[in-house]
């Protein structure tokens, strides 16, 4: 069996961290894992589709529309106000740090670097911000000429200027302006969606309840463990959280609906009439410590 967290290993102390910290954690619970290393560009859903996964980071989207019922274990509540000791995160809208555009408005018809349409953060989350603005039947974004499937290639469209927007995982981006300060002052933030449930760590089908039971009891009382105090606060983490499938359900009924308004993050021909021509500013006065009430948004089901 295997534990894996590529999905939040993005530097190599959170790669650190996360590897102590699921190693200790199957170690209290009496587990034998192997961390297994399955970085880009190796497709993460060839991660998630293996029959030996016992505590692996999991996109919420699709853990939620998968046919499959994958074991949840817990989800990780990040340490900073913004996200109000939730396990929620949200998606920012980014650009360059030099871009001229003081409001997300003035990027629509230009390139957005996204994922795939399996990511929340990346797609999902990001066309259901846009929606709620008045965008139905149509896309208001140019794609990029290479596909971006990692949040590490939006960010590197953007600073390379092959986008001039990217739509990131806000917890990827706060660990980043911990561990990598000068690559992430490569770029700033317009919008800040609604937030969504946070991924969280699942076990595949095949794993026994007694052996998902075990890791999620020590997962969930893993922040009063002294050995695990260093690596939770390399990775901004406060403790993790029971969930339950039905918190995720809701990211598949905002999928569909954004696929029955026939909308897409970006179209060969962008469709930039028809919206507010002012999005609300939503990125809190400061990323690295943000108010939780400045990242709130009308619609947030978990405000």
């Amino acid at each position: 069996m295997i534990a894996n967290a590529r999905m939040y290993s993005v530097s190599p102390q959170a790669a650190s961290a996360w590897r102590t910290l699921l190693m200790r954690v199957a170690q209290r619970a009496g587990v034998a894992l192997d961390y297994v290393e399955h970085d880009a560009p190796a497709p993460i859903r060839a991660l998630w589709e293996r029959d030996d996964c016992a505590c692996v980071l999991m996109c919420g989207y699709p853990f939620a529309a998968s046919p499959l019922r994958y074991r949840l274990l817990a989800a990780p509540v990040p340490d900073l106000p913004r996200y109000g000791g939730m396990p929620r995160y949200f998606s920012e809208f980014i650009v360059r740090a030099d871009a001229p555009c003081t409001s997300l408005a003035q990027t629509f018809g230009t390139r957005l670097a996204c994922m795939l349409p399996e990511s929340n953060s990346g797609y999902n989350a990001p066309r259901r911000y846009l929606m709620e603005f008045g965008l139905v039947e149509g896309a208001l974004y140019l794609p990029t000429d290479d596909a971006t499937p990692t949040p590490q290639d939006v960010i590197d469209a953007v600073i390379a200027g092959r986008a001039e927007v990217g739509v990131v995982d806000s917890y990827v981006l706060d660990l980043l302006r911990l561990h990598a300060p000068e690559r992430i002052a490569a770029v700033r933030t317009l919008a800040v969606t609604q937030s969504s449930p946070i991924p969280p760590l699942v076990a595949s089908p095949g794993i026994g309840e007694d052996i998902a039971a075990r890791l999620r009891e020590v997962l969930l009382h893993a922040h009063r463990d002294p050995e695990c105090g260093e690596a939770l606060a390399t990775l901004r983490l406060s403790r993790f959280a029971a969930m339950v499938p039905d918190d995720y359900r809701r990211l598949v009924r905002w999928a569909h609906e954004a696929d029955r308004a026939g909308v897409a993050l970006t179209a060969a021909t962008p469709v930039v009439q028809g919206v507010l021509p002012f999005l609300p500013e939503s990125v809190p006065a400061s990323l690295s410590e943000p108010s939780l009430e400045s990242s709130r948004h009308p619609s947030d089901p978990l405000a």
